[in-house]
Formats: structure tokens, sequence, C-alpha cells
């Protein structure tokens, strides 16, 4: 957005201007989720709101404003297939393509692998949830279906309201779709509903600190993390993890400083995350089906019969998206355009596994016994929800 309105300024294209902003956004997220649990709670609820208007918007505001520039894209662009890996030069002087088609296909899949992630996070708010045995898992499968039959009108629309394919491919902003934006509304127009992604993005950021500070705040009760018992401190008043917010906080924008430096690490960061939560959601589901089959106790709400067949098909595609994550993703592949992932991964890997076969009584297989318990079974059933005015 301000690339679009100071086309001419050399501060906003620098990577310490993008550090400062995300610095600036990450701390604001993570504001609101130390104040209180009703702070919490209209936070998730502007999130909610925020993103509904965002849709409502698009579905309206792009129709209209493709209808009145150059139209609407042919139904023809839904059989068109765009290789947009790059494109090199033979020994003989022609151009050639990188990367197959398949392969470009193959790596495309990455687009909507962005859409289903992150619905895990009903799960870390479990403990701060009414009726969590049913609502929990509602939740996630509400949130996994909503994302899927939003995505197709939306995506279809994307493409049906694009004026110039080519323009936005080639478009001379770091961002493609700021490109789109600026062809279909105008630079005014453009900046106008970017600001309002901005401003959706720090909600969801937000959302996002919640549950890396649930999770952190976990392990850290477990015993786990270094100064575990500084990280799992609660406020008195309104009992929120604090200190693992602020941890949170600042490993976000360290590790978002690597943008200054080098995209190729930021990117390398980014994408070990990614393949770090699949891996996380592929672990419970595969013991759910095997170690754990005759043990597992469902909650109130489950699959049923469908467990079984969903969990197959689910870690198949966490599977093949593990492996998809790992491919380069730009051509030709050079030391500044390698996807490094698989170092990065291989890297946390042998760090981990050190951790928990590490020799004389220090590694994790000798002091980790589990989940600690906080509560007692007699105290839950003996537990009543009390009303907090101040929350």
């Amino acid at each position: 957005m301000l690339i679009i309105l100071y086309p001419d300024s050399a501060a906003v294209q620098k990577g310490w201007f993008s550090w400062c902003m995300s610095a600036s956004i990450t701390i604001l997220a993570v504001v609101p989720n130390c104040v209180s649990p009703r702070t919490v709670r209209f936070l998730l609820r502007l999130c909610a709101y925020s993103t509904f208007m965002l849709i409502a918007m698009y579905l309206i505001w792009f129709p209209v404003a493709a209808s009145r520039r150059k139209g609407f894209q042919s139904v023809e662009i839904f059989t068109t297939f765009y290789n947009g890996i790059n494109y090199g030069v033979d020994e003989e002087g022609n151009t050639v393509k990188e990367a197959s088609d398949s392969y470009c296909w193959v790596v495309g899949v990455l687009f909507g692998a962005w859409e289903f992630y992150g619905y895990d996070a009903s799960v870390h708010l479990a403990e701060e949830t009414h009726e969590a045995s049913s609502v929990v898992a509602k939740g996630m499968w509400s949130g996994t279906l909503a994302t899927w039959v939003l995505s197709i009108p939306i995506l279809a629309l994307t493409i049906l309201c694009m004026q110039d394919f080519q323009g936005v491919v080639n478009g001379g902003y770091p961002n493609n779709f700021a490109e789109y934006c600026v062809q279909l509304l105008g630079r005014n127009g453009a900046c106008a509903f970017l600001f309002l992604i901005w401003f959706d993005g720090i909600l969801c950021t937000a959302v996002c600190v919640l549950s890396a500070q649930r999770i952190t705040f976990a392990i850290a009760r477990d015993g786990i993390l270094p100064c575990s018992r500084f990280l799992s401190r609660v406020t008195d008043r309104h009992h929120l993890p604090v200190n693992a917010g602020v941890l949170v906080a600042v490993l976000s924008i360290a590790i978002n400083a690597a943008v200054i430096g080098s995209y190729v690490a930021f990117s390398a960061l980014t994408a070990a995350a990614t393949v770090g939560t699949n891996l996380s959601y592929l672990i419970p589901i595969v013991a759910r089906q095997t170690v754990g089959k005759k043990n597992f106790k469902p909650a109130k709400w489950h699959l049923g019969r469908w467990s079984l067949p969903v969990s197959c098909v689910a870690a198949g595609y966490i599977m093949f998206l593990f492996v998809v994550l790992m491919l380069p993703q730009i051509y030709p592949v050079t030391a500044e355009t390698l996807n490094y992932c698989p170092v990065v991964i291989g890297s946390i890997a042998i760090i981990a596994l050190g951790g928990w076969f590490f020799p004389f009584q220090l590694g994790g297989r000798y002091w980790f016994a589990g989940p600690k318990r906080t509560i007692s079974e007699v105290e839950v059933r003996e537990a009543r929800v009390k009303r907090d005015d101040q929350s």
C-alpha cells in the first residue's frame, strides 16, 4: 500500500522498513492477548466480523469495478495453464522451460495449502472454552468447511475480474495482488482495500499470537523450555500467560529481522515453520489410528465411523505437502534461489533428537514424564462455572 502511495520513495522498499512495520504489527498483536479475557473475546469477535466484512466487500466491489473497466475474463481462463517458473537459456541460446508443466502444477498445490491452515487454533484455547469436548471439535470442522466453501467462489471471482493477466504477473510491486487491485480498483481504491486487508491482518496476527502464546505456556508448564517456571507464570488478576506472550513477540521480531539480511534466509525459516506445523498435525492423526486406537477416548462430538477414512486422506495430503514444501520454487536453482527448508528442518531434527537422547541423565527421555496435571479428576467433577464480570 505504501509503495503504491509513494512509488518514488526508496525507504519503503528497504528491508529495514519492512522489519519495522512487521515489528510494529507484532507488538500491536500481542498487547490485546496480555490485557484481559474480555479483550481476547472482543479480539476474536472483531477478527471474525472484519473477515466477513472483507469477503462481502470483495464479492460486491470487485465485480462492479470490473464491469466498469475492461469487463470480465472469458470462461476460457479456467482452462488456461500458465507455467510461471522461470525460463532459462540452453547452450544454443534458445529459451527453454526450467521446469515442466507437471512440476509447476505440483508446486501450485501450495496455493491451496495456505487456505487449510491454522484450524488447530481452537484446540489451544480448549482449557478456556465452555463445553470444550464438543465446541473445539465443531470449531475445527466448521472452520475448515467454511474455508473450503468460501475459497471456491472467491478464487473464481478473482480470476474472472482480472483485467490484465500478464500485467499482474509482471507487475512492478513486490506483491502481485497489489498490481491486481491497482488495475481493477484504481490507485486510491487499491490503497483503501489494501488498508482494510492490513487492518484485518493485524487482527489475524493477534489470533496467531494468541495460539502461539497458549502453546508456549503449555510447553513451559510441562517443564520443557528453559526458564519454564518464569514462562508458565500467569497474572494474578486475569490468569493470563503474559510472559509467554512476550517471548512469542520477541522471537517473532527477531526472526523477521532475517528480511534485512537475506530473503533466502527468511523464506527458509517460513517454509520450515510451515513444514513443522503440518508435521504437528500428522503425528496425532497417525497416533490416533495406530498406537492410540484402543485407548483413545473420543470427545462428545467426533467423526465416528468416518474417523479412519478421513484420517487416511488427511495423512496422505500432509505427507504430499511435506514433499512439495521441500522442492525448489524458483529456477534456475542457485545458492540464492535454493530452497533451504530441508537444511533447516534437518538441523532442527538433529537438535531435537540430541536433546531427547542426550546422556548423563540430561536428555528429555530421562526426565520428561508427559503433560502435567494441574487439576485432579475429583476437582473437575466438582467444578462449577463462575461468571467473572471483570472478564
